[in-house]
């Protein structure tokens, strides 16, 4: 028993509690978050069977997840092979189906001692991934560029050797913040990591399209509205790989 070194995500829904102020009069809200939620869990918390024990095995994983309302928790040994990057496509995937839910999120990913099992969970990777999540004024998951020293040391089996190529595949969809962190970058890498077949990205963007230009009729002076202005500012920057008009601000 003890402290494992962990990679730990948190991330939180954007926006929930006016969407639950809303569900209390609204059925349809009321419905909308509890299909969002189990779309969640569905996805990320259900049994496994032996052959996925037993690659997790031979990787050196364990990967716990804990959803709590409008939080999903994801934390992974820092000793998986190729970890980071199933770490970084578990969040990139999360922040998808959301989108196609209405919904953005923000978040962040740190490593540290951790222990977690099932729905227990503390250490100071924990608590560092939750404030830097409650301080992330942006709609994004963000993480530091350590974690792709992580690559070097925990690759994935077939890239041993290679692991150069690995963190520029991994570093493909994630962009450089001012401040020298990333975030993963949802406004291009829906193709890549979730995928659905030819035109489907489109379809996706029109409804992160939607979100944002919702978003853009909260009032000015919240912090809120100006999370939608960054978000239209990305936004506009790849719209047309899509076959999307640029968001106007009004």
């Amino acid at each position: 028993m003890g402290y494992d070194i962990r990679v730990v995500a948190f991330i939180d829904i954007l926006g929930f509690k006016s969407s639950v102020d809303k569900s209390n009069v609204d059925e349809q809200e009321f419905n909308r978050i509890l299909n969002t939620l189990t779309e969640l869990k569905d996805f990320f918390i259900k049994p496994k069977d032996y052959y996925e024990i037993e690659a997790d095995r031979k990787l050196g994983a364990d990967t716990q997840i804990l959803q709590v309302s409008d939080s999903l928790i994801i934390s992974r040994l820092i000793q998986e092979q190729g970890g980071i990057y199933y770490m970084l496509s578990d969040c990139a995937f999360a922040i998808h189906l959301l989108i196609s839910n209405g919904y953005l999120c923000k978040g962040a990913i740190r490593f540290g001692k951790m222990y977690h099992k099932d729905t227990t969970l503390f250490g100071q990777a924990y608590v560092d991934a939750y404030l830097a999540e409650e301080d992330e004024k942006l709609p994004i998951v963000k993480f530091d560029k350590d974690l792709f020293e992580i690559v070097k040391h925990f690759p994935g089996p077939a890239n041993k050797g290679f692991e150069k190529w690995e963190i520029d595949f991994i570093k493909k969809n994630c962009k450089l913040l001012e401040n020298g962190e990333y975030y993963l970058d949802y406004f291009t890498d829906y193709d890549d990591r979730v995928g659905g077949g030819e035109g489907t990205s489109s379809i996706h963007y029109s409804k992160l399209r939607e979100i944002i230009v919702d978003g853009l009729k909260l009032p000015k002076e919240s912090s809120a509205y100006k999370k939608y202005i960054w978000a239209k500012d990305q936004f506009n920057l790849t719209a047309k790989n899509y076959g999307l008009e640029n968001i106007d601000e009004e």
